[in-house]
């Protein structure tokens, strides 16, 4: 089962130890797969600054990932509420430069506005 949580451009804040960027996104999807939810979206920086920013996600070890866009998280919780989600473990896999990576992820306490997905590197 797929379901495209935003279509089009949005964004998130990645956190890594000492520092987050905000960082444009395109298709932002959440698919069921044997038992696991799968969250995948593709980086698109939206100028030099995230273009510069985006290579963090290539040297440094990110730790959460914040969804902000209130449309997205709702889409998010309707589709981990279905039962034909059915997934026990939750995987982000985004792209980025060609090259996907693979989280982990433990939804955190949702804050004013954001949803955190704290993130553990898978490869």
């Amino acid at each position: 089962m797929r379901h495209v949580l935003r279509k089009g451009h949005s964004s998130v804040y990645l956190q890594y130890d000492y520092i987050g960027d905000s960082m444009g996104i395109e298709n932002l999807v959440a698919t069921a797969r044997d038992g696991t939810v799968v969250i995948s979206f593709d980086v698109r920086p939206v100028d030099s600054n995230q273009r510069m920013d985006e290579e963090h996600l290539h040297t440094d070890e990110l730790r959460e990932i914040q969804l902000s866009d209130e449309y997205s998280i709702d889409n998010l919780a309707s589709f981990l509420e279905s039962p034909s989600a059915g997934g026990k473990e939750i995987i982000v896999e985004l792209t980025t430069r060609g090259r996907m990576l693979r989280y982990r992820v433990a939804i955190g306490p949702a804050g004013l506005a954001f949803l955190p997905l704290v993130v553990q590197r898978l490869d």
